[in-house]
């Protein structure tokens, strides 16, 4: 089940309790997933929680917030009928020499910003060593003063340009800056990456989001 919002959400406020799958007084249990390209919040329920055939209600509470402290006007709720879950085999997993670093080199590195002896902020993205030395897991220079956002999510202040997570093959892209100056919106500082260049399409920023999901591995 997915919920798409207006607005990207502020990940610190995104908690297994804020939302609820119910049927008279039986409840669902599972996992949340928030995907900050589609601004999607998805449940996972746990196998056979949910019974085929039932109607179900999913209700979202308002303690979600935008990534600028913004509230929702009111809860969400949507009803559905339980059907039997097809098993879908996942996607590839995008590799960062095959996939990341040439979309990065044609579109942020060569000619650009972040590809010459001095790239801009020290981020360099012209090959797979360079994104891993001075993107993974490095904190964003970026960054400009305190502001409200950042009073609210204290977090926004310290994000890394790409967060590959504490557990192995489970990064955050919803605390990753570069994934946030790539669609433009979000705690950044600046304009849209890339910088004087058409925006990298869904499909493209997908591979990126992707990578980072899976831990950003040096594939």
């Amino acid at each position: 089940m997915r919920v798409r919002f207006d607005r990207l959400l502020a990940p610190s406020s995104i908690d297994r309790a804020q939302l609820r799958v119910t049927t008279g007084g039986l409840q669902a249990f599972g996992g949340l997933r928030y995907d900050v390209l589609r601004r999607e919040l998805s449940f996972y329920p746990n196998p056979n929680d949910l019974r085929p055939g039932l109607e179900y209600l999913l209700t979202v509470d308002v303690g979600l917030r935008g990534w600028d402290g913004s509230a929702l006007a009111g809860p969400v709720i949507v009803r559905f009928r339980a059907t039997v879950r097809e098993v879908v085999p996942p996607d590839p997993l995008p590799s960062l020499v095959r996939d990341i670093a040439p979309l990065f080199l044609q579109r942020c590195a060569a000619s650009r910003c972040h590809g010459a002896a001095l790239p801009a902020m020290g981020l360099d993205l012209s090959s797979p060593r360079a994104i891993r030395a001075t993107a993974v897991g490095i904190r964003a220079r970026e960054r400009g003063d305190r502001s409200l956002p950042e009073a609210l999510d204290p977090r926004w202040s310290t994000l890394p340009r790409i967060d590959p997570g504490i557990t192995v093959g489970q990064g955050r892209p919803e605390y990753s800056y570069l994934v946030y100056k790539l669609l433009g919106d979000g705690p950044i500082w600046g304009a849209r990456m890339p910088l004087g260049g058409d925006p990298l399409s869904d499909e493209e920023i997908r591979l990126v989001v992707d990578w980072v999901t899976a831990g950003a591995p040096d594939n």
